[in-house]
């Protein structure tokens, strides 16, 4: 980072340092509120998802999940920097987790993890919450369009535990992120975006194709690594909890192009459940249904 970009991460830091939990999260609410109004675009692409999701919900519960997505979004934002400078005691007060026992038993394998997740909840402070148990954790980021913050992701995600791997070049990507699952870390993954098109698979998401990212499964596949499903949840009082659900197994016939569909088939299937049970919690204003085709 240059001189001027330490000096404003240090401010910002250090500005929330100071603010209580009930401040960053009324400041979330009323942040995404101003933009529901104000990034019409942003809007009609979150409707527009919602009326494809969810055809039989009227537009005003549709527009009061969009409304409270916005809200939800702000306040992750805002949290990852606040609990960045909080103490870990605090953290672990804050967001607790179920599952462990399922993590601890795939790490035991020692063929590296696959941790199966979305854009759903704060999940910047899963991997961060994990990190703080001092296990190995990686994540794929892309490089933000913000020439003053982008260099700054990487030194927070390193400072927090979380190894960062940067989404391009592709086969550098590839590469790092098996070279993390065959040490025996946690690769954490995300298929509900749409990926390229060498990169995708057209399975069903809410009753229409969509194509998604083979990733997990095809590591999984050469590395024998374990895929666990893990989400991380916005309780009322604005504390989290994160599941680890159990191990994810494979089901493999030997037809390698059957058994990838199948399997992100199955795994979005369980992102889909979630989405379901809380969907202002997912970020509905990607454009994850623009290549969608009825089924």
């Amino acid at each position: 980072m240059k001189k001027y970009q330490e000096i404003l991460l240090k401010t910002i830091l250090g500005t929330f340092k100071h603010l209580p939990f009930p401040v960053i999260c009324r400041g979330g609410d009323l942040i995404g509120t101003l933009l529901y109004h104000l990034l019409k675009e942003r809007r009609e692409v979150g409707l527009s998802n919602l009326r494809i999701a969810f055809p039989v919900k009227n537009p005003e519960e549709r527009e009061a999940i969009f409304k409270k997505c916005w809200k939800n979004i702000c306040k992750d934002l805002l949290e990852v920097v606040k609990y960045f400078v909080s103490s870990p005691n605090l953290i672990k007060e804050r967001v607790s987790v179920s599952g462990v026992e399922n993590l601890n038993y795939c790490l035991a394998q020692n063929k590296g993890i696959i941790a199966l997740s979305a854009h759903y909840g704060n999940f910047p402070l899963l991997c961060q919450r994990i990190a703080l148990e001092k296990y190995p954790v990686a994540i794929i980021y892309s490089r933000m369009h913000n020439r003053v913050l982008n260099p700054m992701i990487p030194v927070l995600q390193r400072e927090a535990g979380i190894e960062p791997i940067p989404d391009n070049p592709r086969h550098r990507c590839v590469a790092l992120s098996l070279a993390w699952l065959k040490k025996g870390g946690i690769l954490f993954l995300q298929i509900d975006q749409n990926p390229s098109e060498e990169a995708g698979v057209p399975i069903d998401f809410f009753g229409w194709k969509l194509p998604t990212f083979r990733g997990p499964v095809v590591m999984a596949m050469r590395t024998g690594a374990s895929i666990l499903p893990m989400f991380i949840i916005r309780k009322k009082n604005n504390h989290h909890q994160i599941v680890i659900e159990k191990p994810f197994e494979l089901n493999l016939t030997g037809n390698n192009e059957k058994d990838i569909r199948a399997n992100l088939e199955a795994l979005s299937k369980i992102t889909e459940d979630y989405i379901r049970r809380c969907p202002s919690l997912w970020w509905w204003i990607h454009r994850r249904f623009r290549m969608a085709i009825p089924n």
